[in-house]
């Protein structure tokens, strides 16, 4: 089910005490993720809003989401690989941004090592529950950007990280950008040519440690 915005504004915390207590967690609680939190934190990170078809203003379908991009172009996939979550299998998931639908895809065998990798890359002592997957769709901008498209996707990946650490703190949840990211492994994961679809940006998402 989609997230009630009203009910979830009534609750949130002050926008300035969010943004004053966004940190990078990289231990998380023992209670387990649940499916509707990961269905919250994408909701409020990464739906599209809504979608307008080309125009005499622009020549090509645009949407709005909860982050900017350049052009509107959108050339960022979201994925998820599921560890432990209340609600939700282990396994690699593909985010639907429109339909607000999680869909298993890829290789469940890739999720265990998409997980250590960013474990060791955060330097972290455990496995976190869960990981966002943030790939690119270099032919949706780089049509447009040519040369800055690259540069521009990565624009891209910080609004939407930012954005994502906003709202798990919002939400009193545990998540931290990832450095670095295998975007081989990925890309054998979901079956698809690194120089057509790659990943650019990842961010995990736990239960908040005690003593966070």
């Amino acid at each position: 089910p989609r997230p009630n915005l009203t009910e979830i504004t009534r609750g949130d915390p002050p926008f300035t005490e969010v943004l004053e207590s966004r940190r990078s967690h990289r231990r998380f609680g023992d209670a387990p993720l649940t499916l509707l939190q990961v269905s919250e934190c994408l909701f409020r990170s990464a739906r599209i809003r809504s979608v307008k078809e080309p125009n005499v203003e622009s020549h090509y379908e645009t949407s709005s989401r909860p982050y900017p991009s350049g052009g509107a172009c959108y050339p960022l996939e979201v994925y998820v690989a599921v560890d432990r979550c209340t609600g939700l299998e282990a396994g690699l998931y593909h985010y639907d941004s429109l339909r607000h639908v999680l869909s298993p895809c890829g290789a469940h065998a890739a999720v265990g090592e998409l997980l250590d990798d960013a474990r060791i890359a955060t330097a972290g002592s455990e496995t976190a529950p869960a990981l966002v997957i943030l790939s690119a769709r270099f032919a949706r901008v780089s049509w447009k950007y040519r040369s800055i498209a690259y540069a521009t996707i990565l624009k891209d990946v910080g609004v939407l990280l930012q954005t994502m650490y906003l709202v798990t703190t919002a939400m009193g949840l545990a998540g931290c950008a990832v450095g670095a990211g295998n975007a081989t492994l990925f890309a054998r994961a979901i079956g698809t040519e690194w120089h057509e679809e790659s990943s650019v940006g990842e961010f995990l998402i736990g239960s908040a440690h005690a003593s966070a």
